[in-house]
C-alpha cells in the first residue's frame, strides 16, 4: 500500500509542477517556487533520511 501511495504522491506533485510551469510562462512564478520547494523538502525528508 505504501508503494501505491508513493506513486500517487509523485503524480500529484508532478501535476502541480506541470501546472506551475504553465503559470510561470504566463508571468506568475509563485506556484513554481512553492512547488519546487515542496518537492525538495519531500525528497530530502523521504529520500535522504531513509539511508
Amino acid at each position: 500500500m505504501n508503494f501505491c501511495l508513493a506513486i500517487l504522491a509523485y503524480l500529484l506533485i508532478a501535476a502541480v509542477i506541470g501546472w506551475a510551469i504553465l503559470l510561470a510562462f504566463a508571468g506568475k512564478p509563485w506556484l513554481l517556487i512553492v512547488a519546487t520547494l515542496v518537492y525538495l523538502v519531500a525528497f530530502a525528508k523521504f529520500g535522504c533520511l531513509s539511508h
